[in-house]
């Protein structure tokens, strides 16, 4: 530290092990447990803009070079309880990524894989949880975050599924917070990330490359889960979750053999129609027909198939193909 004195230092403090001295463009700090360690550059002025180390305490790293073509220095507050790293890239300029936030971008590979820091940790409009939005490496605006709450952990959120999240309110609309990391579906065709929804029932994203990205949710994403999510019967959702032009209900529609859908009202519950069957029920007028609402999923009969109506059945018979729709008596 006398060294660093002789070369021009504008300023000295002493308090509690710490030491840092001034220069133009950076700051050098001691501690007894860190040691001699430089914040510098564009880095220093986005530590000095965030309050220094009296908001993010003492830098315990230099300058380093990230995973991509970015730079950070890591700090820890003087009560180690947090530990955060101001990110630099000539893409998205100095921001702060604080604590598990910070973990799990590193986790994703940082900015050779996941992305630039685009904005400083934030807390959400509900102050339940706290974000970054990220750059990825071959985007030209903001198309990744992660988000972070203390039941679900930190989780990230980009592309197509994170444009749709977005478009029904982030956080503040009906999917509520991230739970998962964007995941691929069994088939390695799509993907997916679940929500935390409601808190009763779950919600998710579904995306692939032929039906873009659409939201399922409450008791319809439920019965889309039992049946195996896009890996079941009913495949992907080629619809957001709509409501019925009755006003009743609300329905996904999905791509199935044949087109499928699982429709809902609160007097029926949630029953998947699909094939066939759903055929039948399409050209007599979907739920508006005399047949009504579904009243249970596709089961079997001895002649093949059917489904069951708030008025009615529909059958699919095995030996010729026919598909059959007659009143409850």
């Amino acid at each position: 530290m006398q060294r660093a004195a002789r070369s021009g230092a504008s300023a000295n403090l002493r308090c509690e092990g710490l030491r840092w001295q001034a220069f133009t463009h950076a700051r050098f700090y001691w501690t007894p447990d860190t040691g001699v360690t430089v914040v510098r550059g564009m880095i220093y002025l986005g530590f000095l803009e965030r309050g220094g180390h009296e908001e993010l305490g003492v830098p315990i790293t230099d300058e380093l070079a990230s995973s991509g073509s970015g730079r950070y220095s890591d700090f820890l507050t003087r009560d180690g309880v947090i530990h955060s790293a101001i990110y630099w890239s000539t893409r998205t300029g100095a921001h702060l990524v604080v604590g598990p936030l910070l973990e799990h971008f590193r986790e994703l590979g940082e900015d050779a894989h996941f992305g630039y820091p685009a904005t400083d940790t934030r807390l959400t409009p509900d102050a339940f949880g706290a974000y970054n939005h990220f750059l990825t490496p071959d985007a030209q605006h903001e198309n990744a975050s992660i988000y972070w709450t203390q039941p679900s952990g930190a989780n990230a959120v980009q592309g197509a599924i994170r444009d749709k999240w977005a478009a029904t309110g982030w956080e503040r609309g009906p999917l509520g917070y991230p739970v998962t990391d964007e995941l691929s579906t069994p088939d390695d065709v799509g993907r997916y990330n679940q929500f935390n929804g409601d808190g009763r029932f779950p919600a998710g994203i579904v995306w692939s490359p032929q039906t873009g990205a659409h939201p399922v949710q409450g008791v319809i994403a439920q019965r889309y889960i039992e049946l195996s999510g896009p890996a079941g019967v009913l495949g992907y959702p080629t619809t957001d979750e709509l409501g019925t032009p009755d006003g009743r209900g609300r329905y996904n529609h999905f791509t199935g053999t044949g087109g499928a859908s699982i429709y809902w009202t609160p007097q029926t519950g949630a029953h998947e129609v699909y094939g066939g069957i759903r055929a039948r029920w399409s050209q007599l007028g979907w739920e508006r027909s005399y047949l009504g609402y579904p009243v249970t999923g596709e089961y079997d009969i001895p002649q093949g198939r059917a489904n069951g109506f708030e008025h009615g059945f529909v059958e699919w018979h095995r030996d010729t193909g026919a598909v059959v729709d007659f009143p409850k008596n």
